[in-house]
């Protein structure tokens, strides 16, 4: 029959595609210098074996779903922080996933907070649980984050806090372990030092300054050779006039004698510096403010528009990323690094464009993370680029992972209802293109309902279900309309059971019926006739249904005897005539009239025109 080579060609196609989805590498099989990539059921990469990126080779989980959310840290005060614990538990009663690889810690001041790179203080690399210690001098509140083994995040755990640092009591102090910068300014008084207690060793350089010293008390004979050096000299001290013409010479002048504060201003010129001589460690942090840098190269810093609210930043906690931050959102709203580009609006919708796959993905999110919408690009066939969009996942015929796939590949393009959890499973409208045919119809694959569909090939249009024509509008046009091209030579109009044609309408009008045929302006019926007496017509009524405007009847006896009278043959008793009259498109009157009063049986039939 027509068009059952493509259905073939089409079966063949879906038959390879289950072969090529089944396939496993058998023991002793080798890949050679190239990727093993596991996807899932929408054609995500889950997984790379082989070679990495990096040049080493391993297993690299990507596009793994995010984990359950951690428990509720534990919290405790300890000195110098805060006691973080997990109990290696999940919100909810949630199951650890197998690709789990880590718990975040992030604490913050702020009781309200979402985690991200600034706030992350450690992890928990174990499953069991564990305690990390949260340097701090203030009260903190903690959150725990999990990810997955291809770096996705969970959703943060619910806060616990606030919780500060243990005080400090004499217990706890060990021997030696109060320190100089470990006291406070001021804290040990004149009258906590014992006479004599301070000897010239331990006094610091520039320890004692000119405030201290009584007025004359320091003579020449007092000094020794170099013990007065520069920074022992108050500004102003020394003038012109306390120096002899030609004392101070280059080289009584020690190395850094020179301040800032004996220059006058604009006294050192561009010409006076040697090229090379101011460097980074002779610059103050924060020296340049508000230049403009030309050339060189920044390494290693964390780029800033600015400290708090709307800004951008470069390389945040050393994250290799660029962060645009909102002031009414305290999160990233844009994140650009390698893992793509991450966009969040002021609403909390998130549009991702991801990488970090054979081809990039595009992920559209709501603000809550519960519905997303999807465009990827497949590798299927191997080489190829196969466009999918994917709608957000709704409940519908008995499921409740439903979505609405879109496919345009390598001269193919399919748009169809499937599961989320089974690509296979396909159930609704279809509609389908290739280069031999379209398709539109309903599919199921599931065999609950029959799958119909009207098949368009050159030349012909076939529909695979029972078909029902019915005009929407009122108007002059035939409900349905044949017409062959001119010179057509075929039948116009055929049905076929498999076997034999049961109806047939030919070019020039002519019809063949198969079977019975039944019309609506065609009644016929049989009627019993007991003649009232020889010689004498008698009538019965006869009822029915009739379509058309003008109507005839015919009549004819059931009979072995017609025509045959006495008077030509003394015993015989025959019909002698039939007739029908006052035909109606309801009734009509059937006449018999025979030798006798036999009951005589009559056919009758009335036809509308």
């Amino acid at each position: 029959m027509t068009g059952s080579l493509p259905r073939e060609v089409a079966a063949l196609k879906k038959q390879l595609a289950d072969i090529k989805k089944g396939q496993r590498v058998s023991h002793g099989a080798s890949i050679e210098d190239a990727t093993l990539q596991v996807n899932d059921a929408t054609g995500s990469v889950r997984t790379i074996m082989g070679p990495l990126g990096d040049g080493t080779v391993g297993v690299q989980a990507v596009n793994g779903p995010p984990p359950p959310a951690p428990s509720t840290p534990i919290l405790a005060s300890v000195i110098g922080g805060v006691a973080a614990s997990w109990d290696g538990l999940f919100a909810n009663g949630a199951i650890i996933p197998m690709d789990w690889n880590r718990v975040e810690v992030h604490a913050s001041v702020l009781a309200v907070y979402e985690p991200d790179p600034s706030t992350l203080v450690t992890t928990i690399e174990t499953a069991q649980g564990g305690t990390v210690i949260v340097p701090s001098q203030t009260a903190v509140y903690v959150r725990l984050v999990a990810r997955s083994a291809s770096g996705t995040a969970s959703v943060a755990s619910a806060t616990a806090g606030p919780v500060g640092p243990a005080p400090v009591v004499a217990d706890d102090i060990v021997d030696g372990i109060v320190t100089t910068v470990k006291l406070a300014d001021d804290a040990v008084t004149a009258a906590k030092v014992a006479v004599a207690a301070i000897e010239v060793d331990a006094l610091a350089d520039e320890a004692v300054t000119a405030d201290k010293i009584a007025a004359n008390s320091i003579q020449a004979t007092h000094m020794t050779v170099n013990s007065v050096q520069a920074g022992s000299i108050a500004a102003e001290a020394v003038n012109t006039a306390k120096l002899a013409a030609g004392a101070v010479t280059t080289a009584k002048l020690d190395a850094l004698a020179v301040t800032a504060d004996k220059i006058a201003a604009n006294a050192i010129t561009a010409g006076k510096i040697e090229a090379g001589a101011v460097d980074a460690v002779a610059l103050k942090a924060d020296a340049i403010t508000g230049k403009t840098i030309t050339g060189g190269t920044v390494t290693g810093a964390l780029i800033q528009t600015a400290t708090t609210g709307d800004r951008i930043t470069l390389n945040e906690a050393s994250g290799n990323k660029v962060l645009v931050y909102d002031a009414t959102i305290v999160s990233a709203i844009a994140e650009l690094s390698k893992r793509g580009l991450i966009v969040q609006g002021t609403g909390g919708a998130t549009l991702w464009l991801d990488p970090n796959a054979t081809y990039p993905t595009l992920r559209l999110s709501n603000a809550a993370r519960t519905s997303e919408a999807l465009i990827n690009v497949l590798n299927l066939p191997s080489g190829a680029a196969a466009l999918g969009q994917y709608s957000g996942i709704f409940s519908g015929s008995g499921f409740t992972d439903l979505r609405w796939r879109t496919s345009l590949g390598e001269d193919f393009w399919v748009a169809e209802r499937v599961r989320n959890s089974d690509g296979s499973v396909a159930i609704g409208g279809r509609i389908t293109m290739f280069e031999s045919y379209a398709s539109f119809g309903y599919a199921d694959s599931t065999g609950a309902t029959q799958p119909t569909d009207v098949k368009v090939q050159p030349g012909n249009v076939r529909i695979n279900a029972r078909t029902v024509v019915q005009p929407v509008v009122a108007d002059s046009n035939s409900a349905l309309f044949v017409q062959p091209a001119a010179g057509h030579t075929g039948y116009m109009l055929r049905c076929f059971d498999g076997t034999n044609y049961r109806f047939a309408v030919d070019m020039s009008g002519n019809a063949t019926v198969a079977g019975t045929l039944t019309a609506g302006n065609i009644a016929t019926g049989t009627v019993s006739i007991t003649p009232s007496a020889a010689h004498t017509p008698t009538s019965a009524l006869v009822t029915f249904n009739c379509t058309g405007s003008t109507f005839r009847g015919y009549a004819t006896a059931n009979t072995t005897v017609p025509g045959s009278r006495k008077d030509a043959t003394p015993s015989a008793a025959g019909v002698t005539g039939v007739s029908v009259s006052s035909v109606t498109s309801t009734s009509a009157l059937v006449w018999v009239n025979r030798e006798n009063t036999t009951a005589t049986t009559v056919n009758w039939m009335v036809i509308g025109s």
